[in-house]
């Protein structure tokens, strides 16, 4: 593509004009939070269909279509409309795909194995592509012609974009933060560098966009992680309990399956949503088929246990008391952890639970308040199932 005299003129942020310049099949795009990385993709996305005249067919990817539709969709039909692109197309929402001129944009999920495998793009879009496995990644690349574009927050300290993209001869491979974005409030900016002095190592993944390193600080550090299909088999009624933490307007309910063979606790993410009545998480459970399996929930909400009691689940209070939190935490670090691939919720909390750090410097034995919801439901299983036997000793 050359750069012409009208995309100089462009007004946008950097990781635009990065996109436009880039002649290598792999573009990807780490950054932190708000650094405007996914709405730069999108504008690129909109100029390529107002002057390309080859047809182009550009699958818009994540994880999952809730979260698709929530985020990357919105920012890229909002962008049309704003150029009033999107008046003169054809928005077929039933089939999830944005028609114009001899273009097509189609906006999928990995969760929809059979658009994803089945079909040819011209270009790919992987939007928080440290959500998708590498077989996902695999297997969009395998279908793609001309270019693959990947954005995410390092977050991970290990993954695979590490490994097996950015280090690519065709890849071309950017890093981005709030500075580089030219549409934020000074307020936005204030919230953004707060985090510095609460918790340095936070700024320096989603402030600063750089990699996650494994702190001193972080609570876990040997887990491993593999694809669901690889689990032993389970019977859900006798075998295992789930783990809930409840959540309702700004934390999201959070529930994971949680059993155990010899020295491995294997864990499953089930739930982890805002805005769920009690009823609801009890349908979501039995639609996953685990409402007989004994579920844990938080002692501190004796009302809500009642309530899912009557409603026919299988549930007790989950053990709690003074030191019962560090407790968990030493419980756990005595099994081999086995998280599912699937779970990118509780691998997300994995990588941020830390131990919390005074401003002298000193780490003390305390979780922070953040980044705990699954691992609260998960150390309420644990400690509530297996921590009260006669063969664990926890320190």
């Amino acid at each position: 593509m050359k750069y012409t005299k009208e995309k100089k003129n462009l007004k946008a942020n950097v990781q635009l004009r990065h996109l436009l310049e880039s002649k290598k099949r792999f573009a990807v795009l780490q950054g932190g939070t708000r650094s405007g990385k996914t709405y730069a993709v999108c504008q690129y996305i909109a100029y390529l269909i107002r002057t390309e005249t080859k047809p182009l067919i550009i699958s818009v990817i994540r994880k999952t279509l809730p979260a698709l539709k929530g985020s990357v969709q919105r920012d890229l039909i909002s962008i049309l409309e704003e150029m009033g692109t999107y008046y003169t197309g054809v928005h077929n929402k039933s089939e999830n795909t944005f028609k114009y001129r001899n273009h097509l944009i189609e906006f999928l999920s990995v969760d929809e194995p059979q658009k994803i495998r089945g079909r040819k793009r011209n270009i790919a879009f992987l939007n928080e592509a440290n959500e998708l496995t590498f077989e996902d990644f695999q297997q969009i690349n395998m279908r793609c012609t001309d270019k693959m574009i990947l954005d995410f927050n390092p977050s991970d300290p290990i993954h695979w974009i590490y490994d097996e993209v950015i280090p690519r001869e065709d890849a071309d491979t950017w890093i981005t933060t709030y500075k580089d974005n030219l549409f934020l409030s000074d307020d936005l900016i204030f919230e953004i560098e707060r985090m510095r002095e609460r918790d340095p190592d936070y700024f320096r993944v989603y402030g600063e966009g750089q990699k996650a390193v494994f702190s001193a600080r972080q609570i876990f550090s040997n887990w491993t992680f593999i694809p669901y299909s690889d689990f032993p088999e389970f019977d859900r009624d006798t075998e295992g309990v789930v783990g809930l933490d409840f959540g309702y307007t700004n934390d999201p309910t959070a529930a994971s399956y949680i059993v155990r063979k010899g020295d491995t606790i294997y864990i499953h993410e089930l739930i982890y949503k805002t805005g769920l009545t009690n009823s609801d998480i009890v349908e979501e459970l039995k639609r996953l088929g685990y409402d007989q399996t004994l579920t844990f929930y938080d002692a501190a909400e004796p009302k809500s246990g009642e309530e899912m009691k009557r409603l026919g689940m299988y549930v007790k209070p989950a053990v709690k008391g003074t030191g019962s939190i560090n407790a968990g935490i030493s419980l756990l670090k005595e099994f081999n952890i086995v998280v599912s691939q699937e779970s990118k919720n509780i691998i997300k909390e994995y990588n941020n639970y830390y131990w919390t750090e005074l401003k002298d410097g000193t780490i003390i034995n305390k979780p922070m308040d953040r980044f705990n919801h699954q691992m609260d439901c998960i150390r309420y299983g644990v400690y509530s199932q297996y921590g009260k036997r006669a063969e664990f000793f926890v320190i």
